[in-house]
């Protein structure tokens, strides 16, 4: 049974290992020239001692240069749904399109044995290509990482436990959606919009919340702000609070905005004009946030529940396989 999946998956699996291959090269050439540019230009010790002399000018021409390619990496949210669409949907749709299943189902191995099989080789093959992204796309953004913390979008989209689970849900997405469509452009079109729509509001609405938020009241910054330091903490609201506790609506915010600027451009940070209101009429800052410290935490929260999709979806599609009679 290996050998017979692999001989049907070898050239999905070598295609996987030359699109890493044509990506690894340019990464690991520009990420060596940032990390040796992240030392010598002294900003890993502004990291190290952020009251560093001229810190701030330092990290910002170093963001500048680099941030926005790190930023990019956002897109490796669709790798999983490539594994999903080309991987996933054509390895049962197929099977029942051209009617090879009905050879597979007649020979002395079990049905079971024959779908476990497949799905063991070839999703253990996906996940070991995600691992293999995500060490190479998380040592690439190691210095920014440094800088602006994990729990960034980014830099929590590409971390292992996360790519891992999410490539294997997609998996299991393309196969179930072939096992009940049977005609692979079908599922390949089923397992893209099943991605999107889950994945989405996971990033959206469900993420910020795996976890309860932490809160932080400040008082207004009336003097100037002291200077750069790394911001490792992933805030998820904010916004302003009275000594009542109650937070301050966008509307009631607006009002407050243009009553100090007259409806002219307004300037925000410590020691503008709004802080010295805030400080006179009793109001505070108030933020949600996680901490760095739990970027772990989520990432193992969110990779099992897509574990448990992709476990509830694999298992459907073994139901419907071993029922399927025509």
């Amino acid at each position: 049974m290996l050998w017979v999946t692999w001989r049907q998956h070898r050239a999905e699996l070598l295609a996987c290992v030359l699109l890493l291959a044509c990506v690894a090269v340019p990464l690991l050439i520009t990420g060596t020239a940032m990390h040796a540019e992240y030392t010598a230009d002294g900003v890993a010790a502004c990291v190290a001692n952020p009251a560093g002399t001229g810190c701030g000018q330092l990290v910002t021409q170093f963001l500048d240069r680099h941030s926005e390619w790190g930023n990019r990496f956002i897109w490796v949210a669709l790798l999983p749904a490539l594994a999903g669409v080309f991987v996933g949907a054509p390895l049962l749709a197929r099977e029942f399109e051209q009617g090879t299943w009905r050879l597979a189902f007649t020979q002395s191995v079990t049905r079971t044995r024959w779908l476990v099989t497949r799905l063991i080789a070839v999703g253990a093959g996906l996940a070991a290509l995600a691992l293999a992204c995500s060490a190479l796309f998380t040592w690439w953004r190691a210095p920014l990482d440094a800088i602006d913390g994990r729990m960034r979008t980014t830099a929590f989209v590409i971390a292992a436990p996360s790519l891992v689970a999410v490539t294997l849900f997609a998996f299991a997405v393309g196969v179930l959606g072939g096992a009940l469509l049977r005609r692979t452009i079908a599922a390949m079109g089923a397992t893209l919009a099943v991605y999107l729509a889950v994945r989405l509001p996971m990033e959206e609405a469900v993420r910020p919340y795996l976890l309860t938020p932490l809160v932080r009241i400040t008082d207004p910054g009336v003097t100037a702000d002291p200077g750069w330091r790394p911001e490792h903490d992933w805030v998820v609201a904010d916004g302003w609070i009275d000594a009542t506790g109650h937070r301050l609506s966008d509307r009631e915010e607006t009002a407050i905005v243009r009553e100090v600027y007259g409806g002219h451009e307004a300037v925000y940070g410590a020691g503008t004009p709004i802080e010295r209101y805030l400080a006179d009429h009793g109001l505070r800052h108030y933020a949600e946030y996680h901490p760095g410290s739990s970027f772990l935490t989520m990432q193992l929260v969110e990779s099992a529940v897509f574990l448990g999709l992709a476990a509830a979806l694999l298992a459907a599609a073994l139901w419907i396989v071993r029922r399927r009679t025509a």
